[in-house]
């Protein structure tokens, strides 16, 4: 067992801020605040690649391990998972299924799916039979933020694929679908493919899929996409976009430049810049709370309402920014969860520099 508990933090002034829709959100301007961290009783092998909640359980995934969690934070399971010769990227996590990318002894990319509370049942798929009559190869873009993103249901499931010879991205749409206490699978197969063509594999050009207020959204270096879950597609932005987030029931996206933060108002139809120049990059809304890294796995910090600046959160103190990795953080029965290399730390509230 780890023999971390507590990490309190006595800091001088302070200002309690509550909004009616979010957790507390604590600055150091007042004596009462205390940056509270509980370790959560989870031994890692490797560090953890993701965190994810769900109403009534959360999780947390490595490279080799998959575990769930109750509100308690009493562990209902934790199962191995099998390295093979190697896993690429970031899995892809939903309340039932999640997804994950290996490669076999041939070097070859297979890509797993699993559900969450039966690890008997398992579909892999080889990459390799995802190709298309014309392609003469295909893999698995895994540079992403997360090697592909589910609907909220978890009934669809949006891959990203690199594409020879025509050397453009593609979006292959599975339906996902179980039994009634998803305990088996009833049907993983591909319904749409959507090529984008106009998104050269040259460089890694891809930043991220996301699901945000019913449409997926994809962002690269060479604009940005809003695909429906019926596979219609529209480019939204050609400029180098980053991430796409919502907020208090408006959809946004973050750009390369601090200044190309535009929000929509009507589900992704219509954006309109902010201007006003915004710290905001890859983003994570937890509970109304907003979480910013400026990098994949540096440091979250969180930004206020005004979705400008970015505060630097008091973690526990035996962890500095530049030490650790940060691949995940959730929100679950009232607190928050965030990853630290191979620990899992827990607070009711956010407590900033």
């Amino acid at each position: 067992m780890n023999n971390k508990s507590f990490w309190p933090l006595l800091l001088s002034l302070c200002t309690l801020l509550v909004h009616s829709c979010q957790r507390p959100f604590l600055s150091d301007d007042d004596e009462a605040s205390r940056a509270n961290w509980e370790v959560i009783d989870f031994t890692s092998e490797r560090p953890i690649r993701g965190l994810h909640a769900t109403p009534f359980e959360w999780q947390v995934i490595t490279e080799n391990e998959f575990a769930r969690f109750d509100g308690e934070n009493k562990l209902l399971e934790k199962r191995p998972l099998a390295a093979n010769s190697g896993v690429l990227g970031l899995p892809a996590l939903s309340d039932n299924t999640f997804v994950r990318l290996t490669t076999n002894a041939e070097a070859k990319q297979e890509l797993e799916f699993h559900l969450a509370r039966n690890p008997a049942e398992i579909i892999a798929v080889p990459v390799d039979s995802l190709a298309g009559p014309t392609d003469d190869f295909v893999e698995v873009e895994f540079q992403a933020q997360r090697i592909g993103v589910f609907s909220d249901d978890g009934t669809i499931f949006l891959l990203p694929l690199k594409v020879l010879p025509g050397r453009h991205y593609i979006l292959l749409m599975f339906q996902v679908l179980h039994n009634v206490p998803h305990t088996s699978f009833t049907s993983v197969e591909v319904i749409k493919r959507i090529n984008l063509t106009e998104l050269s594999t040259d460089l890694p050009r891809l930043n991220a899929l996301r699901f945000v207020n019913g449409n997926f959204y994809v962002t690269s270096q060479e604009g940005a996409w809003r695909v429906s879950p019926s596979g219609d597609v529209e480019k939204i932005f050609s400029q180098w976009m980053i991430d796409v987030f919502a907020y208090q029931g408006d959809a946004y996206i973050t750009g390369l430049n601090s200044f190309d933060l535009h929000q929509s108002t009507d589900n992704g139809i219509n954006w309109e810049r902010l201007n006003q120049n915004s710290e905001l990059r890859i983003v994570n809304n937890a509970n109304e709370l907003l979480f910013t890294q400026a990098a994949l796995g540096l440091v979250y910090q969180t930004v206020g309402e005004d979705l400008l600046k970015a505060q630097n959160i008091i973690f526990p103190n035996d962890y500095s920014p530049q030490d650790v990795v940060y691949f995940g953080n959730t929100f679950f029965a009232g607190k928050h969860y965030f990853a630290l290399d191979r620990e899992i730390y827990m607070t009711e509230a956010i407590v900033v520099e």
